[in-house]
């Protein structure tokens, strides 16, 4: 029975030790308190670092100035930075193909040395997992499934598939968009499925990609390929509806080859060689709340959006560093650390920008998936004006580079 079961007392507990659990951990490490990751998958084995197109991470991120400097203060930046497969970019380049407008923008225009850089998931994940290593108050339960949670008055007491009872002062859920935790907790969420699938691979192109991010408004979706670390080696990211999506994962190499290039319609550089692909369906999912007594969401939990420029970790990532500040800030004041008035700080803070950022999304997806001539023609004359209006290019930019 659950009375006979072992307890173990932590002071935090994450559920989930994805990229932005890790982050997490490592933001609240300094305060010395008992951090305990549970994750369902078993430990990642660092991968082979191959060169050839089938070696790299179909997932990849591309991670702003700002969360780099974030990752170089957990610790995590050196690893990635050794391991030579990031690949820092200096230009944007975003058009719409039923016309003319485009936007380009270059880290040259902000005085910065670049844009942000392309790195693989698993690279990230890790150089976290290295990180955590170093930190004698961190543990991490690899294959250990959550399986019942109760907020209580004084804690969050739930069980694990490893069969122990844990409880913990304070939890976190950082266990992604189909957030098991959060379901526990029956915290309510808005969310619509965009009827797209994206698309992800590796390919090859030529000339160079000339560390540029190119980005396609098509009307069945948006299509971006990301510069990896290799300059002829792009990774891409192909939104589809449903319809679409299953021919195009079908469609064999040389005719998939030939339909992204017809998608690129010359503005890219050319594609020559794809990777096996994977593809994954679109949703966007907001937490109406992102906290509930001492448990608390962050990441993709909290908020996942369709993966447009690859901006969804940046958030996650955000909200890690603004959850340590907080809480780090109460223990270093002696107060409850694990107070809703400490909680709701980090809520405030990062509701506004995720929702900002979700409803920015969504309206591409609006303007550029809609047949109506005079939403091409607005769209157009939008874009080419963005290009020509240097407030609305820095909004654009600063999205990029994820400044304020």
């Amino acid at each position: 029975s659950e009375a006979m079961m072992p307890e173990r007392h932590v002071d935090i507990a994450i559920i989930g030790a994805g990229v932005v659990g890790l982050a997490t951990a490592l933001a609240l490490a300094p305060t010395g308190l008992q951090i305990a990751l549970f994750d369902a998958q078993p430990k990642p084995s660092p991968r082979l670092q191959g060169t050839a197109l089938n070696d790299w991470d179909r997932r990849v991120t591309a991670l702003t100035p700002t969360s780099i400097r974030l990752l170089q203060s957990l610790g995590a930046w050196p690893l990635i930075e050794e391991s030579g497969r990031g690949g820092a970019y200096t230009d944007m380049f975003v058009w719409d193909s039923e016309g003319t407008g485009h936007v380009h923008f270059t880290a040259a225009d902000l005085n910065i040395e670049s844009l942000g850089t392309i790195v693989e998931s698993s690279m990230t994940t890790n150089a976290l997992i290295n990180a955590t290593e170093a930190a004698t108050n961190l543990s991490i339960n690899w294959d250990t499934r959550l399986d019942s949670m109760d907020i209580q008055e004084d804690g969050v007491r739930f069980t694990t598939s490893s069969g122990g009872v844990v409880i913990a002062q304070m939890t976190i859920g950082a266990d992604g968009g189909r957030s098991k935790s959060r379901e526990l907790a029956s915290m309510r969420t808005r969310e619509w499925r965009y009827g797209q699938n994206a698309i992800v691979a590796t390919v090859r192109v030529e000339p160079h990609h000339s560390r540029a991010c190119w980005q396609a408004f098509l009307p069945s979706g948006p299509l971006a390929l990301l510069p990896l670390s290799d300059n002829d080696l792009c990774s891409i990211v192909w939104s589809l509806d449903d319809a679409l999506s299953d021919h195009w994962i079908q469609a064999d190499q040389d005719a998939f080859v030939s339909g992204l290039n017809r998608a690129l319609s010359g503005r890219g550089p050319h594609v020559i060689e794809v990777s096996e692909r994977q593809t994954f369906p679109l949703i966007q999912c907001h937490a109406i709340d992102y906290l509930k007594g001492r448990f608390v969401l962050v990441g993709d939990a909290a908020h996942s959006i369709h993966p447009l420029a690859g901006q969804g970790i940046n958030l996650g990532l955000s909200d890690a560093h603004i959850l340590g500040v907080e809480v780090l800030r109460a223990y270093q004041r002696g107060a409850d650390w694990y107070s809703p008035q400490v909680l709701s700080r980090y809520e405030r803070q990062r509701k506004g920008d995720n929702l900002g950022m979700m409803a920015t999304m969504q309206a591409f997806k609006w303007g550029f998936g809609s047949k109506n001539p005079a939403v091409t023609l607005m769209r157009n004359v939008g874009l080419n004006s963005v290009d020509a209006l240097p407030m609305a290019k820095r909004w654009f930019m600063q999205q990029a580079v994820g400044a304020k």
